[in-house]
């Protein structure tokens, strides 16, 4: 069975898209563990990672997906298990039986649950895997990543099976890949931006908001991918280039009556979040259930709502086939010889 830990120096730098690229690349019989999650959702009164149960989905792991994770917070970690290396160790032995490949999911960087030992590197050393690096962003921001994550790998006496750049856009990546030849860390491949991953289901934003669908539960399955913060007038709300733009999510307080109308009039809104907890009038919640419009009710005032949305990390979901797709596809190039 061959095994590999991906890990990335900074968040969001793609790790589950190249991993699930590798996957399905390599074929046979998928094996999947993230030792300390960070991105849970409550699923039949249990707490689950979104990564883990997308991996559970697409390769039909048989395992229990509330397995894949020990938790998602030190202390509950601390609590919950007094020999945490055992329980790594035991839970890696059960998940990899009668696997082809098994991967593990390093945290969002190199340094989340080092304390716990369950930090990418410490993990890759503590399963004797080999690690495999994700690098994203700003070019200089790469080759200060793989400058670091070179050194944290010696250091720990980890191995360094490769590294694939991701999100790549029209710039050259050719600095990044002379100080990886310097450094002698092999590039997998590149995986070019992929900009179907940037559209959120507004019932994923709903459940990461802890939101009260009050009106459209028809248009959950709607797409978001950009944000209004409606606090003006209407007719200027109407004129605002952020208006017009596609798959808008809105937000305005629940007794902007007249905001919460237009946007629902818009085709090209997707849901609107209401703020201070404040409910509409009931003709307002009739016209947004007739249009298939989510209403979206939360607590927090506009600032907090607006920073709480811009927060939220774009995933892929189980049932989103044709997310899979596009990555299944973007990934065809990676070489993935080092796991044979």
């Amino acid at each position: 069975m061959k095994k590999i830990v991906v890990a990335s120096v900074m968040p969001k730098a793609g790790k589950t898209t190249v991993a699930l690229g590798i996957a399905k690349k390599f074929g046979g019989k998928i094996g999947y563990m993230k030792p300390l999650g960070d991105n849970q959702i409550y699923k039949k009164k249990r707490l689950v990672d979104y990564d883990a149960a997308l991996f559970k989905e697409v390769f039909g792991i048989e395992e229990e997906v509330d397995e894949f994770t020990l938790g998602f917070h030190h202390s509950k970690v601390i609590h919950a298990f007094p020999d945490i290396k055992k329980e790594v160790e035991e839970r890696y032995k059960r998940l990899s039986s009668n696997k082809d490949l098994f991967i593990i999911e390093g945290g969002e960087n190199l340094v989340r649950g080092n304390s716990l030992g369950l930090d990418p590197l410490s993990v890759a050393s503590m399963l004797d895997a080999d690690v495999l690096f994700v690098f994203s962003g700003d070019v200089y921001d790469m080759i200060d990543s793989l400058s670091f994550a070179e050194c944290a790998a010696k250091n720990a006496g980890v191995k360094i099976a490769g590294a694939v750049i991701n999100k790549v856009r029209e710039e050259s990546t050719e600095k990044v890949e002379r100080e990886m030849e310097k450094k002698g860390m092999p590039l997998l491949g590149t995986v070019p931006y992929i900009n179907e991953l940037d559209a959120m289901k507004v019932r994923y934003i709903a459940d990461k908001l802890f939101a009260r669908v009050v009106a459209g539960e028809g248009g959950l399955e709607r797409e978001v991918r950009n944000v209004l913060i409606a606090a003006l007038s209407v007719p200027e709300i109407l004129h605002h280039p952020d208006f017009k733009k596609e798959d808008k999510l809105i937000i305005t307080g629940g007794d902007r009556s007249d905001v919460i109308a237009a946007s629902i009039d818009d085709e090209r809104t997707s849901c609107v979040v209401l703020t201070n907890n404040i409910v509409p009038p009931s003709n307002i919640l009739a016209k947004a259930d007739r249009r298939n419009m989510p209403l979206l009710l939360i607590r927090s005032d506009t600032y907090t709502a607006a920073k709480k949305v811009e927060n939220i990390e774009s995933i892929i979901l189980p049932d989103e086939d044709k997310k899979v797709k596009k990555i299944e596809e973007a990934t065809e190039r990676i070489n993935i010889d080092f796991l044979k």
